[in-house]
């Protein structure tokens, strides 16, 4: 499993030394921005990364984590229905037309209790269910390839502060789930800010971020963390879950006893009449090993000790017509480093690395990969490429990075340049 782990450049870092809104809902291209917030009818809580989609229609995007959500949308969805769903809840579908011009509206999901089949397993060994569901990947995401927009996210904190904080729209081309050809990206515009003082001591690079999102796609990129047929894993049935009305299995996964390889575990879940992945959560097995810096630290001083505290990601995928899409995934690296020639090696900072990348519309003509010259390689340091693609118009009035706010937040105040481009 080892050379799979080589692969899994989802964080691969330099460490070097250093010295050093509007309220105008209906917009002149013929589309609108439908405004809400989704609660639990059950606990009138919040309900946070609820999945907003339109009906016959491409654009999506998630609430926050008070629940509220902001999408734009093409005036000719006006007659068709807005749906929203979250896990272990009843799906909504609102008419568009009531909530054009109410930013105030007030969505309650119904808990949704699962009816079972004779035929579901709800509890178990879960091994023979990731395997078909490994095997049915051709069938059930996309055979052609296709072409999406996305908005990306990176960020490095020291302690309690953001030294460095990118954003970028990307064009992405997405190979088809049955060839082995590689995802594509290229920054149509982005921007950063830095906060490194003569007093810090490291100077971190962030490399392969956007390509390293891209390659979470688990159900494109199963290897990475099955291997070739899953063998090093124990997988359990923990029950079933809702999940846009429909029943998921859930199976949490833990390498097997006695392995010395660093692996992954997590939770998995899987559509109950398809077996597509729908969502996985998931850590690497880094705590209290030494050896786990090897995998994310490209290099660094002798004198430098580099602990990793976690690993973790997230992918999340949504349907549309019986086909499975790629719709958003996360990663997020804490580690500990301390020099071993000063102070006695006592004192250490934590740093935290993360990358964000979430689908924003996606369509099927005009399909083509981007120029070798344009596209974002693995082992590019975005930070140091996105300085060639700023523009202060395009952000507008939302002309700030805020480091604490979230991506759906940033999504809702440009989700109008968030579309295809004409």
């Amino acid at each position: 499993m080892k050379h799979l782990l080589i692969l899994f450049f989802i964080f691969t870092l330099s460490v070097l030394q250093s010295l050093h809104a509007t309220n105008t809902e209906q917009q002149a291209d013929s589309s609108f921005v439908l405004r809400g917030r989704v609660l639990g009818s059950d606990t009138r809580e919040p309900l946070p990364n609820a999945s907003i989609t339109v009906q016959k229609a491409n654009v999506s995007s998630v609430t926050n984590q008070d629940g509220y959500f902001s999408i734009r949308v093409p005036a000719s969805t006006r007659n068709m229905q807005l749906i929203i769903h979250y896990l272990g809840y009843e799906n909504k579908e609102i008419p568009v037309i009531t909530l054009i011009g109410n930013p105030n509206n007030h969505i309650t999901l119904s808990p949704s209790p699962i009816e079972l089949s004779e035929l579901l397993v709800v509890s178990g060994d879960g091994s023979n269910l990731v395997r078909e569901a490994l095997q049915r990947i051709p069938e059930n995401y996309p055979a052609d390839p296709n072409m999406m927009v996305a908005f990306y996210r990176e960020s490095v904190k020291k302690g309690s502060n953001y030294i460095s904080l990118v954003e970028a729209v990307l064009d992405v081309y997405k190979a088809s789930y049955r060839s082995y050809s590689n995802d594509q990206a290229r920054i149509y515009i982005g921007r950063k800010a830095t906060d490194i003082t003569p007093r810090d001591t490291v100077l971190l690079k962030f490399q392969g971020g956007i390509s390293d999102a891209l390659m979470l796609d688990i159900a494109k990129n199963p290897e990475i963390v099955f291997g070739t047929d899953a063998a090093e894993y124990n997988f359990h049935i923990d029950g079933l879950i809702n999940i846009n009305n429909k029943p998921h299995y859930i199976i949490s996964f833990l390498p097997h006893p006695g392995l010395e390889d660093i692996l992954f575990r997590g939770t998995i879940y899987l559509d109950a009449a398809s077996l597509a992945f729908a969502r996985m959560e998931f850590n690497m097995n880094v705590e209290d090993r030494k050896d786990a810096s090897s995998i994310f630290i490209r290099r660094k001083p002798s004198k430098m000790r580099v602990d990793v505290n976690h690993a973790r990601y997230v992918v999340n995928y949504m349907e549309n017509n019986g086909k499975w899409f790629f719709n958003y995934s996360a990663t997020e690296v804490s580690f500990r480093v301390r020099w071993t020639n000063r102070f006695f090696g006592l004192f250490a900072t934590n740093y935290v690395i993360g990358s964000e990348i979430a689908v924003t519309d996606r369509y099927n003509d005009n399909v083509v990969k981007f120029p070798r010259n344009e596209r974002i390689r693995s082992t590019d340091v975005i930070a140091e490429r996105v300085e060639y693609f700023l523009d202060a118009d395009f952000w507008g009035e939302y002309n700030v990075i805020e480091p604490d706010q979230q991506i759906n937040d940033a999504i809702k105040r440009l989700s109008d340049k968030l579309r295809r481009r004409k």
